[in-house]
Formats: C-alpha cells, sequence, structure tokens
C-alpha cells in the first residue's frame, strides 16, 4: 500500500486558495473538508521543475481499478462546481479524488469508506491535464476569478 501523497508546487498552491476560499481547516464540521486539511498538511511537495506526469494530480484522467477487479473504471478529477457524474469528473472533496492525489501509477490506495472501512484500489495509468490555454477552466478559475455561480438561475431584472 501506498501512504505518501506527493502534490506538485502548482496542485499544492491550487488546492491551498480552494481551502483557504471556502473556509476549509482541520476543525471545520465537514468531513470532506477535513480529509483536504489533512492531505494539504501531509502532502509532500515535489520539485518545482517536476510536474508530476505518472502521479494522480488536479484535473488528471485516472485509470484505476479496486484491487483484484478486471474491469477499469476511469474518472477525472474536478474542482466541486465543475464535478459532473454523467461525464465522470469526480470532485476534489470525494473521497476517491482525495484518496488518489498526489499517488503514482502501479500503487495500490486505500479509500476510505464510511463505518470506517476502506477500499483498496490500484492505480492502473494516468493521463496528465494539458496545460494549454482553454483546457481546464477550472483550474484557471481558482487561479485567477471566483467560482462560477452554483445556480443556473437567470438573474432578476426590476422592470
Amino acid at each position: 500500500m501506498c501512504n505518501k501523497q506527493y502534490l506538485s508546487q502548482r496542485d499544492l498552491a491550487v488546492l491551498h486558495r480552494f481551502a483557504r476560499e471556502h473556509g476549509i481547516d482541520a476543525g471545520c464540521s465537514d468531513p470532506a473538508g477535513r480529509r483536504l486539511a489533512g492531505l494539504l498538511a501531509a502532502a509532500i511537495p515535489l520539485p518545482e521543475t517536476d510536474e508530476a506526469q505518472d502521479r494522480v494530480g488536479l484535473g488528471a484522467t485516472v485509470h484505476y481499478r479496486p484491487a483484484g477487479a478486471r474491469d477499469l473504471s476511469t474518472i477525472l478529477i474536478a474542482c466541486p462546481y465543475d464535478a459532473n457524474a454523467l461525464l465522470a469528473r469526480v470532485t476534489i472533496l470525494s473521497p476517491l479524488a482525495l484518496g488518489l492525489l498526489g499517488h503514482a501509477v502501479g500503487c495500490t490506495v486505500a479509500i476510505g469508506l464510511p463505518l470506517a472501512r476502506s477500499l483498496p484500489v490500484d492505480i492502473v495509468a494516468v493521463e496528465a491535464p494539458t496545460r494549454t490555454p482553454g483546457a481546464a477552466p477550472w483550474l484557471r478559475g481558482l487561479q485567477d476569478a471566483p467560482p462560477p455561480p452554483v445556480s443556473n438561475l437567470p438573474e432578476r431584472r426590476s422592470p
């Protein structure tokens, strides 16, 4: 089992900013927030020149399988407001994403489940996010502007 999580300088900066903007720390009442705060406290930063191509990071597409299973599953790790179950975009606050972040291809990691259970998962492949303009707008949004509104309702206009 792989226990240490290595994150790029960029991913750490984005996650720290996300946590700060949403009031997430070790004392928050939300279990997902506490797990993210724990990850930020325990993650080992990679050197600035290392983009960790074989490690799970923000925006990465991860191919994994539960230990011992034959079928592969694929997810993309996304920010909460960009998560979409139909598109296999999993929020960084989910136990699966938090468990996979920072681990390398070939690692078996224990994904925390409710009732103090865990699911061992093998990381089979990682496709790094593309770093081109226009790609991964949710990453740019965390660094440059406030997150988009949660509601899709049209704005109210006075007559």
